[in-house]
C-alpha cells in the first residue's frame, strides 16, 4: 500500500557549544534588574523581551540554525529574530499550553537543566482522542509528545504547534532562553 503523509508537524533539535556559565549568570542579573512578564508561565520568571546584543552568540546560531529549520516549509524569505527572552522556573514552577501568534519559527535553548525539572510537551494539532485504545503510542497516534530538555540543547518548532512544559519537580532552578522569528 502507498502511503502518502498529510499535515506533518517538524521539530528540530541541534546541540550548541554555547557558554552556559555566562547564559545563567545573565539570567540571574537579568531577574534581579526587571520586573517578571506573566505570559504562559505559572510562577517563575519570565523576563520580557531583551536586547539581542545579550546573548549575540547564541542570537547567531539561532538565526542559522532557524534558517536551516525553515527551508522545510519553503519559506520566501529569510527569517529575522522578532524577540527573545529569559525563563527561570524553580521548583513547582511551569508554563500553560500555548502557542506563539504572529511568529513563523519559535524555538527554546536550555542552559540549566536539574533531573526533573519539567518536560517540554507538544501537542498534537490533531484531535485522537479515539485513537486512546492502541496497543502502543507513536508520532502519528500520540495525544502528546516529550522531551526531556538536556543543556545546550536548541529546539525549533513552528510557531503555531501548541506546546507547555511542565512542572519543575526539582528543588533547582531551569533556565532556559525563548525566542521568536518572522
Amino acid at each position: 500500500m502507498i502511503k502518502i503523509e498529510l499535515f506533518k508537524s517538524i521539530i528540530g533539535q541541534e546541540k550548541l557549544n554555547q557558554d552556559l556559565s555566562v547564559l545563567s549568570k545573565l539570567a540571574f542579573d537579568i531577574e534581579k534588574q526587571k520586573n517578571k512578564v506573566i505570559k504562559s508561565n505559572v510562577g517563575g520568571f519570565n523576563s520580557g523581551s531583551i536586547d539581542s546584543s545579550l546573548v549575540s552568540n547564541l542570537t547567531k546560531d539561532i538565526l542559522y540554525f532557524g534558517n536551516i529549520f525553515g527551508k522545510n516549509f519553503n519559506l520566501k524569505e529569510k527569517l529575522k529574530l522578532s524577540n527573545i527572552w529569559i525563563n527561570i522556573n524553580r521548583f513547582k514552577d511551569s508554563n500553560m499550553q500555548h502557542t506563539h501568534p504572529f511568529s513563523k519559527i519559535s524555538g527554546v535553548f536550555y542552559v540549566k537543566v536539574p533531573n526533573n525539572s519539567g518536560n517540554l510537551v507538544f501537542i498534537n494539532p490533531h484531535r485522537i482522542e479515539h485513537f486512546l485504545t492502541v496497543d502502543n503510542f507513536n508520532e502519528f497516534n500520540s495525544e502528546t509528545w516529550s522531551f526531556t530538555p538536556k543543556e545546550n540543547i536548541l529546539y525549533l518548532f513552528p510557531s503555531w504547534l501548541e506546546h507547555r512544559v511542565n512542572m519543575n519537580l526539582s528543588k533547582k532552578e531551569r533556565i532556559s532562553v525563548s525566542f521568536n522569528l518572522i
